[in-house]
């Protein structure tokens, strides 16, 4: 024991006197009777420069010699069980990190709360070639330069991180000495040196204008800001079910993988609160903490050092021209992979305001994939992130903002009132995660083509992953029906149609749905008849659920968070019912122009997998729905109507519906243009509100939901793609009424596809269960 004490250099992380007594009496009780060598060093507090030349002197010991770091762990009774953190906590500061006369308190109350921290131990000659092969020697200095020393201090500092991970846990997993990192860092140096040789600016002037940029951009998370968010997320999650539905295997996998690659989760955004999900599920399981992505205005006084502190990465809205900046945030993001800490953004940019995926927006990732190939950083995994409410708050400020009502400025008495809203019940909240899209090797940052395959994958599971719930299977089969309401037992009957039809395509359904709990089913219809998404009529013989016109807007957001699912199929239904009556001829022709036709006319609105794999995809559809369809097909008018008795209940006009209509108020107005005219955007939104408005009134159109500002635009640009967005002229006018024409004429095949639904519920008995 004698010898190996004598053979050691014990590095002691102590931020007081206190701190510091606690462990020479510890290192004194162990050595027997040598003399210890150490070297006391506030290295935890890493704020700050560490005086080094103590450590230096010592670090000229045999290459044998054992550096062991030392720490001091204050454990909070209680704490690791239930993540209490209280009030107090934030008034006095973190209770893991005391102060000399807390220390000296806690002390006296009871010292098993002071726990010693022994990291692991390295040789000098173990540390000299690992500070040669991560730093090649420290801008030219060996291991006897003060480089070298720093080196051995952050590595002390990790190795007991480490050590206090054990009895914490690894959701306090921090990046730590990051911009010391990147200063000794051999890709950030040499970076440094061929923008020198681009920019003729000397290096040490790039290395100048480099330090505060590495200040402004990285993120200084700590176990008390993560508390403190964590606390937060509970607050704001207040008024949904207390445990968030996740599949054990899908956490598992994804423990995996944060664990093992370098990976970015990007989550769906549908409201102000679906962010806080992945970093909620990650805490609560304790999983390495994410860096989030915000804006560089949202880093302003107090609550941008709770967010810095939190995790969160603040960057510039533009530094194009910027290139020490961009050069900074490209290898602080590759040096948070390449360390395994998981990164985390919406990769839609915005909240969706029509409940549908938004096109992706490819900054960020550019951002990410730039990183990684500038660095060499391998294997990154983008793993898509679905979170799904029973009810979302913010829906109706969508469905206002969507009618050209003005939204309401973010303001602290606007967060006051979103924040006590969310108190109200909202049912439960369920996370579904996504295969990981896999990226060998970063693709240059010239390669906008690879850029673009990579986000439609993501965009492509997220919506594979994304399950059907009770919320929005409701208003699809509602709305479906609309004017109409529904029995309780026709809408049962609904319900387990459609989730039996999503069983047998792989689509994932909540757990009510899954299990067919009938109090589950009913305590979540509650809730939605509670909040006034839904309404109930019991007065009479039999319960009838439905939705006020006024809500269609919003019912709407949650039919078409689910859409994507039943688009084949609405697809197929359209297709054969405008064959029905049609003398078409060629059926089977017919029907697949009608397809293609489709497909073109809703591209705006839907990610459509190649022409190829999409037929095939129908095809798959219409063998489920008639194993012999394409003799019935071929057989014309008797096929066709065989085919559609299988097809009950029908919902393609419950799919496309709203867009068709919406897109026939911009023909409307274009098709009525004067010769020469120019499109203005913005008054044609306007005009398509008014527009849409009297429509609504005269019945043109079905509903309220056929109107909103993003379904307007997307019509433009449909009509745009067509060549029929320019200067008015009589051969562009015809093409505008001919389409106009065509649309009118897909909603009025939907609306029989309405009333045979209509019909096929009267036809049915009426007893049954009820919700």
């Amino acid at each position: 024991m004698k010898e190996d004490a004598a053979d050691r250099l014990y590095i002691i992380d102590a931020r007081n006197g206190v701190e510091r007594k606690l462990l020479l009496d510890w290192v004194h009780a162990t050595s027997g009777d040598n003399e210890p060598q150490w070297a006391s060093l506030a290295i935890e507090d890493d704020d700050h420069a560490l005086p080094l030349e103590t450590l230096r002197a010592r670090l000229d010991g045999a290459p044998s010699r054992q550096v062991v770091p030392l720490r001091v762990a204050w454990r909070i009774p209680g704490f690791e069980r239930d993540r209490a953190l209280k009030f107090r906590h934030i008034i006095f500061g973190d209770p893991r990190h005391p102060g000399s006369l807390r220390s000296r308190l806690i002390l006296l109350r009871d010292r098993r709360r002071a726990q010693i921290l022994v990291g692991e131990a390295a040789t000098l000659d173990a540390l000299r070639n690992r500070f040669c092969r991560q730093t090649g020697g420290g801008d030219g200095e060996g291991t006897d330069s003060p480089e070298f020393a720093g080196f051995v201090a952050r590595q002390a500092g990790l190795a007991l991180d480490v050590a206090e991970r054990g009895i914490r846990g690894t959701r306090y997993k921090v990046p730590r000495f990051v911009a010391d990192g990147l200063r000794t860092s051999p890709k950030f140096r040499a970076a440094l040196a061929e923008l020198s040789d681009s920019t003729g600016r000397p290096v040490a002037e790039l290395f100048r204008e480099a330090r505060p940029l590495m200040k402004e951009v990285i993120a200084r998370p700590s176990a008390l800001f993560l508390d403190l968010r964590a606390r937060l997320d509970r607050m704001m999650f207040g008024g949904y079910a207390p445990e968030m539905e996740v599949d054990a295997a899908e956490l598992a996998r994804l423990r995996a993988i944060l664990r093992e690659h370098p990976t970015a989760i990007l989550f769906t955004h549908k409201t102000y609160i679906d962010g806080a999900t992945p970093s909620r599920l990650t805490y609560e399981n304790d999983m390495p903490m994410l860096h989030s992505f915000g804006g560089a205005n949202l880093d302003f006084a107090v609550m941008g050092e709770f967010f810095r502190r939190s995790g969160m990465i603040f960057i510039r809205r533009s530094f194009q021209d910027q290139p020490v900046y961009k050069l900074v945030l490209r290898h602080y993001i590759a040096w948070l992979l390449a360390k395994r800490f998981p990164l985390s953004w919406a990769f839609e940019g915005t909240r969706s305001r029509l409940g549908k995926l938004m096109p992706p927006k490819y900054g960020l990732m550019k951002y990410v994939l730039d990183a990684a190939h500038a660095t060499g950083t391998r294997d990154v995994h983008f793993v898509p992130f679905v979170t799904s409410f029973d009810l979302i708050r913010d829906v109706e400020e969508y469905a206002a903002e969507q009618t050209g009502r003005s939204k309401k400025p973010e303001s602290l008495s606007w967060f006051l009132g979103y924040m006590k809203s969310l108190k109200e019940p909202s049912g439960r909240i369920r996370l579904d995660i996504g295969n990981p899209v896999v990226i060998d090797e970063a693709p240059g940052p010239d390669d906008k083509r690879a850029l673009e395959k990579i986000a439609f994958a993501v965009a492509v599971e997220a919506n594979r992953v994304t399950p059907l719930t009770v919320t929005s299977v409701m208003c699809l089969i509602l709305l479906g029906m609309a004017p109409r309401g529904a029995t309780s037992a026709e809408l049962l009957g609904a319900i387990g149609a459609v989730a039996d039809w999503a069983r047998v395509r792989g689509i994932r359904l909540s757990s009510e749905l899954e299990s067919g709990d009938g109090s589950a089913l009913s305590g979540t219809v509650d809730t939605l008849v509670t909040s006034g998404l839904l309404a109930r009529y019991e007065a009479g013989s039999e319960t009838i659920y439905s939705i006020d016109p006024a809500k269609h807007p919003m019912a709407s957001y949650y039919r078409n968070i689910i859409a994507h699912h039943f688009l084949d199929r609405a697809m197929v239904e359209l297709a054969l019912f405008d064959l029905r009556d049609a003398d078409s001829g060629d059926a089977t022709a017919a029907f697949w122009a009608r397809i293609d036709r489709l497909r073109d006319l809703f591209k705006f609105e839907f990610f459509y997998p190649p022409r190829d794999e999409h037929r095939a995809a129908i095809e798959a559809e219409l063998t489920r729905i008639d194993p012999v369809w394409d003799r019935r097909l071929a057989s014309g008018d008797r096929g066709i109507a065989q085919m559609l008795r299988r097809c009950q209940p029908v919902v393609g006009h419950a799919i496309l519906l709203p867009f068709a209509e919406a897109y026939s108020v911009v023909a409307d107005l274009l098709a009525r243009a004067k010769p020469s005219e120019a499109v203005d955007d913005k008054a044609l939104e306007g005009a398509a509100l008014t527009e849409g408005k009297q429509a609504y009134l005269l019945r043109r159109i079905s509903s309220e939901a056929s109107i909103g500002k993003l379904l307007f635009a997307n019509g433009l640009s449909l009509m745009r793609h067509m060549g029929l967005a320019d200067d008015a002229t009589p051969d562009i006018l015809a093409a505008r009424r001919a389409l106009l024409m065509e649309l009118r004429g897909w909603a009025n095949v939907m609306e029989t596809m309405r009333l045979s639904t209509v019909a096929l519920a009267d036809r049915l008995p009426s007893a049954g269960e009820q919700l």
